[in-house]
Order: structure tokens, then C-alpha cells, then sequence
């Protein structure tokens, strides 16, 4: 226990001047005892004399009790975390006080605060560092709800947790940059390809960029390797983010159009690399503009750099980068003078990138000997629409360089019909056939080690709690079939040869479709009654009859695809007999039962096995896709089918449904087949899995495909008529008569 006279302050006579201001009578005796109660406990002497310097300033910005309040509060956070971590609290309180200004808010903070303590103590103290900077980007409910989703990202981890609230994940940049509010890349990904095809005929594949960057720089746009990044936000351009990010496009197809090969570095200095991409970025917007002149009013705009001021490094490289593309800009330093001469004096050969280099080598050297400063970590280059210019050089592979990582979107049929002004080598492969987009495999972290699953796309998942979808928040991975027994068909017809033959007479005779009676045909086989009935009235009446008086009975053609989705999660592994048989074999027989059933029938089937380990692996198994014909290596693949891990159903649905989306058939149906509800590893909340699956149910059948579920098992069911709806699923207790109900309910269901 430290010596009383670092705590102590016995009576209010002795207080600052400050506490005695803004405590008074009541409230200054309970001033006292709450200093007192923080002094006895011995957390140190810092408490103390923080909650004396904050506790009036926030009293003073706030009101007297949200005062009082900050010493139970900074309390707790020494028990449960440290004291200098309360001590940094009270300190971050009175900024944060004079932010929100009202009692409400100030308690909702504090309250926001303590939420972490119980879940993750380790995260108070890089969530209380970045408090001012979160609240001034977010506001107060989607701060919540940012926090919400780094307790959810983080889960069991809390060496993730701490990551996630220190801003050194890229998943925490991405939804800080999405929950901020302002538009985001998301929101004109279509539209912005469609306008760079339109000015360049083609558009590169667009990914949003995931960086570990905090700074300036995480909102810049990039381009390597074929492949186009841009920020998934450009903070601080409220109301104008569609035009930063036409702008930052224009610059980049530009840099496409009219640049050379990669600059090598040599024995460049960093002042000097600056200087060079600046000037090849005034390079190849001079060759846009003369052809397309009009650009000038998307980028001159961002140009906002004083003619005057401090002589920085950073400040004469923004007023040469405005001195060589706005022409009435006020030139009074002697470097830029310099620049604009030059490059004047190249503008007959702007044709050749050679002359970025020779500029900016000899500006790059007169800029070093003035001895201005520059810190080539802090640089971001201006404005705001100009890449990082990393795809201008030719840079050294480092082995302990993190590869940057790229979201794979699934597509929707409309974007995909966007690209489809695209050659066919440039359009991406859909999720069906899941293969990385052009060039990924180049920068992507998505290719795992040796037997771990290739990413093939992200998918958005429902957060009831804070009443949202997080995009990109399950990462699904496409894992190879294992090759099963080569005899499975021989073997299936052996177990169940009277099925596969009840189904087979079934097709022949039933053809499955109603019937339809096309009317006022002009053949046909029997008499329209009423149309000849018609026909004998106008002849009598002096009227041409209509010729058309006959029907035809016909099947109308079949229009129907099915995702069929079989659960292999480890409940599946479980015996359901005295013989042994688990319920893996069941599930391996009834899709290959309908699946014999739908060859024969000619309608599409996909069949794919899913099963989860965490939001970073939804564990995809492709049996059979649409395209593939049923074959011995289907029956090799249904054989080959292991269980284990979890049940992430929301996220495989969204995946069945996002391939069905582009099937071009009448009617879509997705086909779940599972024993269990809906549980993974990271979620300890029952309810989070459940409502999500709800909602990714309601969002397929948005789109104009059924969702139908068959739940396996006497003890499950429970919350499956909540996802699927009452009619939405069919619980069958007997596994066993799975092979037989799976293809007479899809018999039922296609009718």
C-alpha cells in the first residue's frame, strides 16, 4: 500500500480549486467519498489523483452524477484489468465528455466502455487509445455496433480481441470503414465498372482492398498484377464518394493506358521514387486529358494545395502535383517553377515514361540538397484519387512481407451480366465452379497450405443484435473430394435395386407435369367445343369464323434446378442401428437415389456437402456441379464424403442460392438435408447462428428461389420450423427411409 500522502486529500478545504467549483455541498461530500473509496483501495496513486483532475472537467462538460459515476467505474476496470488502465479511462473521459456534451450519451459511452470488461478485459485498453478517433469516425451507435462485431470476430481469441480493437486487423479496418457511414466501394462496384468500360472498353477485375494501414494511406487505390484496389471507403468525402472513386479509377486506367514497364529502383532514394511517381502520374493524366479532355473536371477538383505556405516536402510535392495539371495555379516557390519548366519542355515526348524518370531524378536531387524533410513512412501521396504508386515500380520481394489480401465476390447474375462485354479469359468463374478471379492467385492470401481448402468467395452473415448483414463475413473454402469406393453405383443398385426400379416406372409414366389443355389451336386431335361453338355462330351470322377450333393435350416442358446441401458435420458420424450403419451412409445413398432420379428426369442438380470450422472456413465439398454429368466419379465423391466440424447453415444456403442464381431455369430450389440446428465453433450465442439462417432463407427466397429443409433424427427439429417456416421443412424420424422420402418429396415439390 503506497504511503496516505499520495492519496489522501482530508478535507474539502484542500481540494483543488476545480473540484471545489464544480462540487458543491451534497455533491462535493459525495466527491470525497468516492475519491476516499478509490484511495482505500490501494490501486495506486494514479486513480486518485486522476479521478481529482477528470472528475470536474467531466462534472463541468457533462453533469455532477456522470462525474461521480467515473470512480465505480474506474474502479472496476483496475479489478478486472490494471490500474494504469483506469487511469487511462479517467483521462479519456474528459475529452470524451466534452465530445458528447450530454448526460445520455456520456453514459452510454461509459456503459460502452464497461461492456468489454467481463468478455475482454484485454481490449479495454486499445479500445480506450483509439476512443476519441472511433467516436469522431462513427458516433455513438455504430461504435457499438462495430464493437458488437470485434467481440463476435474475436470470440474465443483474445490475442484477437486485442488485435481487433487496436486496429491492427484488417477485418477491423474493413468494417470501421463500412459501419462509418459513408458509401462505400460496395455501393458503386457496378456502376464503376460500367463507366471505365465506357472510357477505357474494358475494366480490369475490381477487388476492395483489406490493408493493415490505419493511417491516410489505407484510403488510397492501387493496382497491381492485373488486379484494381480501391479503399472500401474514402472517409471524409461525404456526399462526394462516388466522384473520389470515378476519379481514383479514371487515374488508374490512365496509368493502364498510357504507362510502360515497372521503374526499377537502383539506388533510388525514397525522396526520389516520390518525385518520379508524381510526375509520371502528371504524365499519363496529360495523355488522358488530350484525348479525353473532359476529365479534367473529375480530377482538378481534388487538387486543393496552397501556392504559399510552409516549404515541407510533402506541401512542394502537392503544389507541383496542382502546378502541372491546373494551368492558372500561382507558381512562388523556385523548385515547382523548376518542375513545370521541365516538364514543359518534355510535352512533345510525354509518349515515353522514360521522361518521369530523368524529370524526377534531377528534382528528386535538388529537393534533397534544400535539406527538407521527409519521412517516407508518414508520406501519402496527394490527393486523395491518386494510387500509392506501388504498381509504378518494380519492388523486391520480401519473404516477410504479409501478402495483401483480396475479397473474391460472388457475383450476382447482374453484375455478371455487366462483364459479359468481357472476353471470356476476363470473366470471372462462378461460384459452381469455383476458381479464384484473374490474377488472384498472384496476391492472394487465399491459397492455404498443403490440404486446406481454396477461398472461392466471401459471404455477408446477419448480426441480430445489432440488426445488420456483415458483409464479407464467411469466408467459404472449396475443399476436393476424397475418392470413394469406384463400385458405389454397383453397390446402390444392390441395396436399393426395387427403389431405383419404382423410380425409374415412375418417370416413364408420370413424365412429372400437369397436363395442359391448349385451347383454339389450328390443329389438333379433338374439337375446342367452345371455340367451334363460337366459329358456328359467326358463320351463321355472315361472319368469318375463326379457323382455330381445335385442342392439344400437352406436358409442358420442365423447368426446374436444384442445390441439394447434405450436412457432414460430426453429428453425422453417429451410428442410427444395431448393424452400425451411421447417418453419413444414409445421406450418401438418398442423394444419389435423387440424383439417379433427376438424371433421368433431365433436370439440373448440384450436389454439394458442407460443413464449418469457424466463419474463416465454411467447409464447401462440390460432389457435383450443374455442368457435370452423373458419373462413376459422382458415386466416387458421394463415397468419399467424411464427417466433421460444425453447421454454419445460414452460409451454405447463401452459397447454394448465389449458384443457383445463375441457372437460367423457370423454378430454383435449394434442398438442405441435415440431423442438427445451426452451431459453430466462435458462436457462443444460440440464437446468432439461428437467426442468421432465417434471414439467409428470407433473402433467397427474395431472389425467387425455394428454400426447402429435411431434418434428420428424433431429437432435432426444434428451431428448424422458426428458419424454414412451418412448411418450409420436413422432419422424418426413421433415417433409414431417407433414400426412399428424399426423391418422392423432390417428385412432390416439382410437380
Amino acid at each position: 500500500m503506497p504511503a496516505p500522502d499520495l492519496y489522501h486529500e482530508p478535507a474539502a478545504a484542500d481540494m483543488p480549486a476545480a473540484v471545489r467549483t464544480v462540487f458543491a455541498g451534497a455533491a462535493l461530500a459525495r466527491f470525497l467519498a468516492a475519491h476516499e473509496r478509490l484511495a482505500k483501495a490501494g490501486y495506486g496513486a494514479a486513480i486518485p489523483r486522476g479521478f481529482i483532475q477528470s472528475a470536474p472537467q467531466v462534472g463541468a462538460s457533462v453533469d455532477i452524477p456522470q462525474a461521480l459515476a467515473l470512480a465505480e467505474a474506474a474502479s472496476r476496470i483496475a479489478i478486472r484489468t490494471r490500474p494504469r488502465i483506469a487511469a487511462l479511462f479517467l483521462e479519456v473521459s474528459v475529452p470524451m465528455a466534452r465530445r458528447l456534451a450530454t448526460p445520455r450519451a456520456f453514459e452510454h459511452w461509459v456503459k460502452l466502455v464497461m461492456s468489454l470488461l467481463k468478455p475482454a478485459p484485454e481490449s479495454v485498453e486499445p479500445f480506450l487509445a483509439q476512443a476519441e478517433m472511433l467516436h469522431e469516425r462513427l458516433g455513438s451507435e455504430p461504435l457499438e455496433m462495430w464493437v458488437l462485431a470485434g467481440l463476435r470476430l474475436g470470440a474465443r481469441d483474445p490475442i484477437k480481441r486485442r488485435a481487433y480493437f487496436a486496429l491492427e486487423l484488417p477485418e477491423a479496418l474493413h468494417l470501421l470503414a463500412r459501419y462509418a457511414g459513408e458509401e462505400n466501394f460496395q455501393s458503386f462496384e457496378t456502376e464503376l465498372r460500367a463507366g471505365h468500360i465506357a472510357l477505357w472498353g474494358h475494366c480490369p477485375p475490381l477487388c476492395e482492398a483489406v490493408t493493415q494501414d490505419k493511417g491516410p494511406a489505407a484510403r488510397r487505390a492501387s493496382f497491381d498484377g492485373g488486379i484494381v484496389q480501391l479503399p472500401a471507403s474514402f472517409a471524409g468525402y461525404r456526399g462526394q464518394e462516388k466522384t473520389v472513386y470515378k476519379a481514383a479509377l479514371a487515374h488508374i486506367g490512365a496509368h493502364i493506358a498510357y504507362g510502360g514497364p515497372r521503374f526499377s529502383l537502383g539506388q533510388m532514394k525514397p525522396l526520389q521514387i516520390a518525385v518520379v511517381s508524381l510526375i509520371e502520374d502528371a504524365r499519363v493524366e496529360h495523355l488522358a486529358l488530350r484525348d479525353m479532355p473532359g476529365l479534367a473536371r473529375l480530377w482538378q477538383p481534388f487538387h486543393t494545395a496552397e501556392p504559399e505556405g510552409m516549404a515541407t516536402a510533402p506541401s512542394l510535392l502537392a503544389r507541383l502535383a496542382r502546378a502541372l495539371i491546373d494551368p492558372d495555379f500561382p507558381i512562388r516557390h523556385g523548385w515547382v517553377r523548376k518542375g513545370v519548366t521541365l516538364f514543359s519542355s518534355c510535352k512533345d515526348r510525354l509518349s515515353d515514361p522514360a521522361i518521369s524518370r530523368q524529370i524526377g531524378n534531377i528534382l528528386g536531387n535538388d529537393l534533397g540538397q534544400t535539406r527538407v524533410q521527409f519521412n517516407a513512412r508518414d508520406y501519402v501521396v496527394q490527393p486523395d484519387y491518386r494510387d500509392d504508386n506501388l504498381g509504378l515500380w518494380d519492388l523486391p520481394h520480401s519473404a516477410d512481407m504479409a501478402p495483401q489480401q483480396h475479397r473474391i465476390e460472388i457475383h450476382t447474375q447482374e453484375q455478371r451480366q455487366t462483364e459479359n462485354s468481357e472476353s471470356p479469359q476476363e470473366r470471372q468463374h462462378a461460384l459452381s465452379d469455383p476458381q479464384p478471379e484473374p490474377g488472384a492467385e498472384k496476391v492472394s492470401a487465399a491459397i492455404a497450405a498443403d490440404g486446406a481448402g481454396r477461398i472461392v468467395g466471401k459471404l455477408a452473415e446477419y448480426d441480430y443484435l445489432t440488426q445488420s448483414e456483415r458483409a464479407d463475413w464467411v469466408t467459404v473454402r472449396a475443399y476436393e473430394p476424397d475418392r470413394g469406393d469406384p463400385l458405389f453405383w454397383r453397390k446402390l443398385e444392390a441395396r436399393h435395386g426395387f427403389l431405383l426400379s419404382r423410380i425409374a416406372a415412375l418417370v416413364r409414366a408420370s413424365a412429372l407435369g400437369r397436363a395442359q389443355r391448349q385451347k383454339r389451336q389450328a390443329e389438333g386431335e379433338t374439337l375446342d367445343l367452345d371455340a367451334a361453338i363460337e366459329s358456328a355462330i359467326a358463320l351463321r351470322s355472315g361472319k368469318t369464323p375463326d379457323q382455330r377450333v381445335y385442342e392439344n393435350i400437352t406436358v409442358p416442358e420442365r423447368s426446374i434446378a436444384v442445390h441439394l446441401l447434405l450436412d457432414i458435420s460430426q453429428s453425422t458420424g453417429d451410428p442410427i442401428g444395431a448393424d452400425g450403419m451411421r447417418v453419413i451412409s444414409v445421406l450418401r445413398d438418398a442423394a444419389a437415389v435423387l440424383a439417379h432420379a433427376m438424371d433421368r428426369l433431365g433436370d439440373p442438380l448440384a450436389i454439394s456437402a458442407f460443413a464449418s470450422d469457424g466463419r474463416e472456413d465454411l467447409r464447401i465439398v462440390p460432389v457435383k456441379r450443374f455442368e457435370d454429368k452423373l458419373s462413376p466419379l459422382t458415386g466416387m465423391a458421394l463415397s468419399g464424403l467424411r464427417p466433421g466440424y460444425s453447421t454454419r447453415i445460414g452460409a451454405a444456403i447463401r452459397y447454394a442460392g448465389a449458384s443457383l442464381a445463375r441457372v437460367g431455369c423457370h423454378r430454383r430450389l435449394v434442398l438442405v438435408v441435415t440431423d442438427g440446428e445451426p452451431s459453430d465453433i466462435d458462436v457462443n450465442d444460440p440464437e446468432y447462428l439461428v437467426r442468421d439462417a432465417r434471414r439467409a432463407v428470407q433473402s433467397v427466397n427474395a431472389s425467387g428461389i425455394d428454400v426447402f429443409c429435411i431434418v434428420l433424427g428424433k431429437a432435432a427439429g426444434q428451431r428448424h420450423q422458426e428458419i424454414f417456416t412451418r412448411r418450409g421443412f420436413l422432419h422424418i424420424d426413421h433415417l433409414e427411409a431417407l433414400p426412399e422420402k428424399l426423391p418422392l418429396l423432390y417428385f412432390q415439390i416439382s410437380r
